[in-house]
């Protein structure tokens, strides 16, 4: 038995699509600007399958929301170097047609050992006097949307305690385009209460890259433009 699945693919994170379930329904708000096949090898009965992602292919939204009305999408994966070492982090998300946030966040501290995996929850972008990223996979290479704020529950892990939940992490990132050795990146986590508040900084590192790339991308069908809020203990930089 051979189907065949139409989904987003986020160049450099296809190692997550592995997770796709057997029997899992397509979600169409993930439809957005770039596609991919994915081919599953299933047996008779449906109960196991092998996931294997054929070739890439670009599947631009004609009826795309024009960049100059805002609204953004986001994808990052890299690392920076700071007083303890090298941290990796890596992710997207974006606004879905359905009307919600979708995208997850991981980001590792190879010299404490700490690591957080996260939902993101909210997202909100705007441009700042810097460089802008323009679109280097668009026809509009003014778009000039240069700085997101997204964030969302997570679990943090620390060596000696293991995996916890009860956290929340914010990151404040910068796409000065190609080919993103000049983008930053900066990471808060945050201990949430007993009734859900979130609490005090117990973890921040932040810089310009080290190496990879985070890309702000414009909205399109897939991924609406929408206006975005950020919480209140988030401050906008300069």
């Amino acid at each position: 038995m051979r189907r065949l699945y139409r989904v987003l693919f986020v160049p450099l994170l296809a190692c997550l699509l592995s997770s796709f379930g057997c029997n899992d329904d397509v979600d169409e708000a993930l439809l957005g600007d770039t596609s991919f096949h994915l081919t599953q090898e299933c047996s008779g009965d449906g109960s196991t399958c092998e996931p294997v992602c054929e070739e890439t292919y670009c599947d631009m939204c004609p009826q795309g929301v024009p960049p100059s009305e805002g609204g953004c999408w986001i994808t990052g994966i890299g690392h920076l170097l700071d007083s303890d070492g090298r941290d990796n982090f890596g992710g997207n998300g974006m606004p879905m047609k359905a009307g919600y946030i979708r995208g997850e966040w991981e980001h590792q501290d190879h010299g404490t050992g700490d690591k957080l995996h996260g939902r993101i929850d909210y997202l909100y972008c705007r441009h700042v006097d810097e460089p802008g990223p323009g679109q280097p996979s668009g026809p509009d290479h003014s778009f000039n949307i240069n700085q997101a704020y997204y964030g969302g529950p997570g679990r943090w892990f620390e060596p000696g305690t293991g995996w916890q939940d009860g956290y929340w992490f914010d990151v404040m990132a910068e796409d000065h385009g190609e080919p993103g050795n000049t983008d930053e990146y900066y990471f808060t986590v945050r201990r949430m209460t007993a009734s859900g508040q979130v609490g005090p900084v117990v973890y921040s590192t932040g810089n310009v890259l080290g190496g990879g790339n985070f890309q702000i991308h414009p909205s399109n069908d897939g991924h609406p433009s929408t206006s975005g809020t950020i919480p209140s203990w988030v401050s906008l930089q300069p």
